[in-house]
């Protein structure tokens, strides 16, 4: 069985940490749990159940609690929420013996996860590894998806580079992993004018936290699945990316190379000004508007 966390102490530490930012989320919420074959998926809904079901996806290395901190509250004024712990992440999803990269399938992870949670057709959202799942769902599921909104991520064109890129952005601080380094690291990603951490320095206290305590490796069993422009154009209209202005050095020819596919594509997308790789916790009212308009029919505002 794959192990999330690395010790016992810190997983104790990421969970009560967890709660204490559901608490901030500053809305009602349900926690709940749905048995896929793959292992436990933990979900959390927020909204009334008669409003449109939105699947919402967190990136590789965080869980839904941090993820939607400044967000869910308007979301869930408009949807029927439900944030899904990735299973292999920080979270509170426990992985079972199928969760494996020669077993592991993620869009039949995403299907049972639907399944268990009676959503016959829904629209979903994710940002940056949540991006990716959202996108590849739409493009490879069972027509399942109404509308996706894909936030500093989507489509891989070559993933080994992608994950290179990744690890490049964390250097020279993730060597040495005392808390500050790690904090350093985790701002290298955000813009500067956005003053996220300075604004909510409990997201980059959880994200500190995460990135000491999970084990990364949990995450392997999620195959990456290259992009293939001729069967996603189909769903261009059901697709729509959000990605900031700011480009970290080593993240420029990553969102160059992202811009040009969704050109040569023709899909929809918008710069959001002020906002990095974190653009839903830097730019979160405008994101939240964004989604509202876009998931609802709308073609989303300021498109480039």
């Amino acid at each position: 069985m794959i192990k999330v966390f690395k010790s016992e102490a810190g997983k104790e530490q990421v969970l009560r940490s967890y709660n204490e930012l559901l608490d901030a989320w500053g809305t009602e919420f349900q926690e709940l749990d749905v048995e896929t074959p793959y292992g436990t998926t933990h979900c959390i809904t927020a909204g009334e159940p008669e409003l449109p079901p939105l699947l919402l996806l967190h990136g590789v290395g965080d869980n839904s609690a941090v993820m939607w901190l400044l967000n869910m509250k308007e979301l869930s004024r408009h949807f029927y929420c439900i944030a899904v712990d990735t299973l292999g992440g920080p979270g509170k999803s426990v992985p079972g013996e199928k969760f494996h990269k020669r077993t592991f399938d993620q869009v039949d992870w995403i299907n049972k996860v639907a399944d268990g949670l009676k959503l016959e057709q829904f629209c979903v959202a994710g940002v940056s590894n949540g991006a990716y799942m959202a996108f590849n769902y739409t493009v490879n599921g069972p027509g399942r998806v109404l509308r996706a909104v894909c936030m500093e991520g989507g489509m891989v064109t070559a993933p080994i580079k992608s994950m290179i890129h990744t690890l490049m952005m964390m250097f020279p601080e993730i060597l040495i992993p005392t808390s500050s380094n790690l904090l350093r690291a985790a701002r290298k990603l955000s813009s500067p004018a956005s003053g996220l951490f300075d604004k909510h320095p409990e997201v980059g206290e959880h994200l500190v936290l995460l990135m000491k305590s999970h084990n990364q490796q949990a995450m392997f069993a999620h195959k990456l699945q290259p992009y293939e422009q001729e069967k996603a154009v189909t769903f261009r209209d059901q697709l729509y990316f959000l990605l900031g202005d700011y480009k970290l050095e080593q993240k420029q020819e990553q969102k160059q190379e992202l811009t040009r596919t969704l050109d040569t594509g023709g899909f929809r997308y918008t710069v959001i000004p002020d906002a990095g790789h974190g653009v839903n916790h830097e730019q979160p009212e405008r994101v939240n508007r964004e989604l509202v308009a876009f998931l609802k029919g709308s073609e989303g505002s300021e498109s480039i």
